[in-house]
């Protein structure tokens, strides 16, 4: 654990993807030397829970659920992608993997080929066109022919490896002068008599004005301070990486739910199994994403399996995910983000940084005022 500041104008919980982003926002907003941003994880660096476990893919344009507030959030999310990648690239010079070769859903069965085409024709979502068994089979050979029945290509969807985006996120967010703290939990909020939040640490309390839960599964204890607590409940998945190498511009496949993920250094991810009510993956389960992702793709039969993980993704328990939202006038949630964290995780950061932004100009007009 580096040394914490004994205050911090503001301060986020959680470092994963979802609390990184919210930092760089926060810090493309303020200067860190005159507003503190304060960051505090209470696991290690390398300790990636939920943004571990997930793939980077990032669905829109397929997306069947075309209104409403989740869709109008892909959507932003998405662009902000787009200009997102070359901007922390350009700051950090890091590379971030980011596949713009588009998703390919493929359907497995004829009803499905029915029902998506009607679908295709009725929406007519921008970039998504059809293509036959006959078209699947020519651009994509690592497909087993047998169990296709013509497929989906969204080119403007994307993946993007969620590792090297969320160090590019610290890198830049540290480099504009926000402090990270690891190995630093939070046991206890408690509200300071300035109206602030005073958070009880292991071996020290640091105040703060504004705070921002973004931890997670770590949410839940966290929101016993709060009037309105928060239940986030985890769903386990499990995924596996291959020895692969694939042709140039593979772009991300997707069938049955089964993602396939090919990776710029001869590597292919293979994910994620949804499994309720337990902390521990299920071997059958893993068995049966082996079984049919092999089937689907039998150049993966003779691959070498390199590794497999898992991952606890949070779910809210009582209400939609994911939960981004202003409590008060000096606490944010964002978390409960599910299956969506990378996805939705440059427009939650928005969000919340436009929203405090709004909070502390108010705040200091009525000082302006007062003096």
């Amino acid at each position: 654990m580096t040394a914490l500041p004994a205050s911090a104008t503001v301060t986020i919980l959680g470092a994963g993807v979802v609390g990184s982003a919210i930092a760089y926002e926060l810090s493309r907003a303020f200067d860190p030397a005159e507003t503190p941003i304060l960051v505090l994880e209470a696991q290690g660096e390398e300790a990636w829970q939920a943004t571990g476990a997930a793939l980077g893919v990032l669905i829109v344009h397929l997306s069947r659920r075309r209104r409403g507030r989740n869709f109008q959030l892909r959507q932003a999310s998405l662009a902000r992608y787009e200009t997102l990648i070359p901007e922390l690239e350009a700051q950090t010079g890091v590379k971030i993997p980011y596949q713009r070769q588009g998703i390919v859903e493929i359907c497995t069965t004829e009803a499905e080929a029915i029902a998506s085409r009607a679908w295709l024709q009725e929406q007519a979502p921008p970039g998504v066109q059809w293509l036959s068994p006959e078209e699947v089979e020519h651009q994509l050979p690592l497909l087993n022919p047998q169990l296709v029945h013509g497929a989906l290509w969204a080119t403007g969807d994307r993946q993007v490896t969620p590792k090297p985006l969320t160090q590019a996120l610290r890198r830049a967010a540290r480099q504009r002068g926000v402090q990270f703290s690891y190995q630093s939990p939070v046991r206890q909020l408690q509200r300071s008599p300035q109206g602030g939040w005073i958070l009880d640490m292991d071996q020290a309390s640091l105040g703060t004005e504004y705070l921002i839960l973004a931890a997670g599964l770590g949410t839940t204890p966290l929101t016993q301070a709060l009037d309105c607590p928060v239940t986030v409940e985890p769903v386990l998945g499990q995924a596996l990486e291959f020895a692969c190498g694939t042709p140039v511009n593979t772009p991300v496949m997707t069938a049955e739910g089964i993602h396939f993920v090919p990776l710029p250094w001869g590597r292919v991810w293979v994910g994620a199994t949804v499994e309720f009510n337990t902390l521990s993956g299920n071997p059958q389960a893993l068995d049966q994403l082996y079984r049919r992702a092999t089937e689907l793709w039998p150049v993966l039969k003779t691959a070498p399996l390199t590794q497999q993980w898992q991952g606890l993704r949070p779910r809210p328990s009582d209400r939609p995910a994911p939960i981004i939202e202003k409590l008060d006038d000096r606490t944010w949630l964002a978390t409960g983000h599910y299956r969506n964290g990378i996805l939705l995780a440059p427009v939650t950061a928005q969000k919340i940084a436009q929203s405090v932004i709004t909070t502390l100009a108010k705040r200091n007009r009525r000082s302006e005022a007062k003096d």
